[in-house]
């Protein structure tokens, strides 16, 4: 069995937070928080230096679904951004509903004492990691692959 590499993403429209995780230990953790260029367009020589320095089996992008599941702007960013994750580095991208995630990130940082106003970039990385952990828990059968 080989162990398969895993890296996250809570797609917001000023920066993206990353989380990293593997099929062994099976728990995500938040790597770092990356800007968008001042337009608005992905910092992708951010994102090579990031990316290139792990060996990734499969991106998980976070969907801003609305009530019902139904898309709205923000989940079409998202499946943008994915499909140009895909498209640049020739990796598969896994999409999974990303229900919630800033708001319990930021419920577990003020909850932690982290800070009283949860920093953005930290709420940022702890949801890509909820994000990935969601998907890490919902699809157990990835770890055989």
């Amino acid at each position: 069995m080989s162990i398969k590499t895993y890296l996250g993403f809570d797609v917001g429209t000023k920066r993206t937070g990353i989380a990293i995780a593997n099929s062994l230990t099976a728990s995500a953790k938040g790597v770092c928080v990356l800007t968008n260029n001042k337009d608005g367009s992905i910092d992708f020589e951010a994102f090579d230096k990031v990316i290139h320095g792990f060996d990734v089996d499969l991106f998980v992008v976070g969907l801003a679904l609305a009530d019902g599941g139904k898309m709205q702007e923000m989940s079409f960013i998202a499946k943008s951004f994915g499909r140009k994750l895909t498209k640049r580095y020739n990796i598969e991208t896994a999409f999974i509903d990303e229900y919630l995630s800033s708001f319990t990130a930021k419920k577990q940082l003020k909850y932690n004492h982290y800070h009283p106003n949860a920093k953005r970039g930290e709420v940022d990385k702890l949801s890509a990691a909820l994000i990935l952990q969601t998907w890490i828990e919902e699809n157990p059968e990835q770890e055989n692959l």
